[in-house]
């Protein structure tokens, strides 16, 4: 015992009593205490059947250890380990004893280590086997090496003449030469195998009681990997925005909690077999908002079965709303996937200075956010080439069109991209007035959003004209070959639009007539649209719209029938909010999960004052008048001209410069007035048709 000044008269009074009643088991047991108490510190927020099982285990460890001291001699055990041990025999005997106490023993072992003693060993030999033949085989190839040439050992030993049997021993060494060199190189060889086993298991993910936790989905890899690597060129004449502008993403934990997922599985398995589905889990994936679990199901149990299942286990599991995808293509599991208790915010620096973004080549990547895992996820437009947004008033829905626009932004200038913005709510888009990528400013009202549809067709019908004098077949191939030439390249046309319903409720038939000639034909032109809407009923989401609109986007929607309408599939009505989405790649059948990245409003206006200070707007006025296409072509037939139609004329005669872009700077008009004039110069004869290298040639 201590002495009574060490710890006090309290202190020995204490000791003296747990040595009476547990004998020398009393050193052992405060420390075992610490295991439940570390237990409990990780569970307090929630008592569950294995922590209690942990705890009950930790103490009929504690007996059973008492209880075989005291069978060796009852003053080991003290008071305690003797009562009961002299109960013990009276009634099973010595024999019967040791038997029940070791019995104990190992059901304690189980429940407070959740493993068997006997695993524990096995684990714990094989780890120090395998330890040992790496030791082992380290040795062997050092002595690989030491012998690996015996010319060079002869060469060494030749001064040592005193030594006996040296030309005797250097026979030998020549006579078993190459068996030892053929022993040498397959134990090598094995060593080597074993090494890169040991690297292949390095890279194996990793296992929790036979479940895989991965950091990676490979079908959004696979995905990823399709899109163009390269670097984009840099505008020379305007500097893009830096992500200096964006807020820094809060440090985050990249560790997985084991713990809490094995914790999930066993809810999530308790509660299936309540409903009579019996399975395994086999992977689980945990990401910044979710956590997916692949489930296997018995080879009984019917798919549809789990389908129905889905609000009873999202009660059962205390979870705002669960998603079951069943089954995911391609594979023979079912995903589940349940809501982490603390949603994480995605910002939109994370996913604009990751390596994946950083290296797409299109000028027309954008940024959809992070997958199940918390990767970031690109695509191409130009890919899409169309995208249908849907979701309802909270879903996210803004945010995400947000983080599209200014990863755009990001990457292009005025030269290379325009933009058309159609917000019929006034609202959304009102921050990017005025910003030099704009084509026309912000439209509101119905019917000009109407007109420059419209004459956005006309505008790619034009297009389409000049690569057919050119010879090329897309909006790439044409830019590279004007470039080469000196002329003026085409920029990239995206049309952005908030909000179908309203523009459908005011002229139905001309919106879906100009949307769907503008997604059947304007992908090679370099027109790409983004239609967004609330409701995405089939009134709204017409037959034709989602025939050209393969690529589609779904926040949270309302009810089952819009996740029908807008996925051909239900999933969308589960969705959590804050950005939570689901997104149908082109070309793929299954659906990705995605979670858009947030920008604050202050940080969008800090990126549009920026643009704003590089250079003024220039708006082309002539995409909002109505009829425009059909009043200039009968303009041109009658004879009638644009009033600057003698200035640029004289621009062009005196300065023999026929480029549309350079006429555009001079009269400081838009492109499109700036393109009608100068087809109107060919129709006067005074220019000739665009030729091969994309130039026109003054004829008088």
């Amino acid at each position: 015992m201590p002495n009574a000044s060490f710890v006090g008269s309290v202190g020995n009074l204490i000791g003296n009593w747990n040595y009476k009643l547990f004998g020398f088991i009393s050193y052992v047991y405060p420390f075992l205490l610490i295991y439940p108490a570390v237990l409990n510190y990780r569970n307090f927020k929630k008592l569950n059947l294995k922590f209690v099982g942990n705890i009950v285990g930790t103490v009929l460890l504690f007996f059973s250890v008492l209880l075989l001291l005291s069978m060796f001699s009852k003053s080991y055990g003290g008071a305690v380990g003797a009562f009961i041990i002299d109960s013990l025999i009276s009634v099973i005997g010595s024999v019967g004893s040791v038997v029940f106490i070791l019995m104990i023993f190992f059901i304690a072992f189980g429940l407070a280590f959740d493993d068997r003693l006997d695993i524990v060993i096995k684990k714990a030999f094989i780890e120090q086997t395998k330890s040992s033949n790496t030791q082992n085989g380290s040795n062997l190839s050092k002595f690989s090496t030491k012998n690996s040439d015996p010319k060079s050992n002869l060469n060494e030993n030749t001064n040592l003449k005193d030594e006996p049997n040296l030309e005797q021993k250097w026979r030998i060494k020549q006579k078993t030469k190459e068996p030892l060199e053929e022993i040498q190189n397959v134990e090598k060889d094995k060593i080597e195998d074993e090494i890169s086993q040991n690297n292949v298991i390095k890279d194996e993910p990793l296992m929790l009681n036979g479940v895989e936790i991965l950091n990676e989905v490979a079908e959004n890899k696979e995905l990823l990997n399709q899109l163009e690597k390269g670097k984009i060129e840099k505008p020379k004449d305007f500097k893009l925005p830096s992500l200096d502008f964006l807020n820094d993403p809060p440090k985050r934990s990249k560790s997985v909690n084991e713990s809490e997922i094995d914790q999930k599985i066993a809810d999530l398995l308790d509660k299936l077999r309540r409903f009579k589905i019996d399975g395994d889990v086999v992977r689980t994936y945990s990401g910044p908002v979710v956590t997916t679990f692949e489930f296997k199901p018995a080879a009984h149990i019917k798919v549809s079965k789990i389908l129905t299942l889905q609000d009873d286990l999202a009660m059962a599991l205390k979870a705002q709303t669960i998603r079951i995808q069943a089954p995911i293509p391609g594979k023979d599991v079912v995903g589940i996937e349940i809501p982490n208790k603390n949603i994480e915010t995605i910002y939109l620096k994370e996913i604009l200075q990751s390596e994946i973004y950083k290296n797409a080549k299109s000028e027309l990547t954008i940024a959809l956010g992070k997958d199940i895992v918390g990767d970031p996820f690109i695509t191409d437009l130009k890919k899409l080439p169309h995208l249908l947004i849907a979701g309802t008033t909270g879903s996210g829905k803004s945010v995400g069109i947000n983080a599209m626009l200014l990863s755009l932004l990001y990457r292009n200038s005025p030269k290379t991209l325009r933009l058309i913005m159609i917000d019929p709510k006034m609202l959304e888009f009102s921050i990017y007035n005025d910003i030099p990528h704009l084509l026309t400013p912000v439209i509101t009202e119905p019917k000009k959003a109407i007109a420059a549809l419209a004459n956005l067709v006309a505008e790619m019908e034009r297009r389409y004209k000049i690569m057919s004098q050119t010879k090329t077949k897309n909006i790439e191939t044409y830019n590279e070959k004007v470039k080469k030439e000196g002329g003026d390249t085409l920029p990239f046309i995206v049309v952005i639009i908030d909000e179908l319903a309203d523009l459908m409720m005011t002229s139905g038939k001309e919106v879906e007539f100009h949307i769907g000639r503008l997604a059947q034909m304007a992908r090679a032109s370099g027109i790409h649209l983004i239609v967004a809407t609330q409701r995405p009923s089939v009134d709204v989401v017409t037959g034709l719209i989602k025939a050209n609109l393969p690529s589609r986007i779904s926040y949270r929607v309302g009810q089952k029938i819009d996740s029908k309408v807008i996925l051909d599939q239900m999933g969308a009505e589960s969705l959590l909010g804050r950005g939570d989405m689901l997104f149908t790649p082109p070309g793929s059948p299954g659906i990705v999960r995605l979670h858009a990245p947030f920008a604050s409003e202050k940080e969008i206006e800090n990126i549009v004052d920026f643009l704003k200070d590089q250079q003024p707007v220039v708006y082309e006025e002539s995409f909002l008048k109505d009829s425009g296409v059909e009043a200039s072509e009968q303009g041109v037939a009658l004879g009638e001209t644009d009033e600057l139609y003698e200035e640029a004329k004289n621009i062009i005669l005196s300065e023999e410069k026929t480029s549309i872009s350079y006429l555009q700077r001079r009269l400081k008009i838009g492109y499109n007035r700036a393109a009608s004039i100068i087809e109107q110069l060919e129709q006067a004869g005074i220019l000739s048709p665009i030729n091969a290298k994309g130039q026109r040639e003054i004829i008088r």
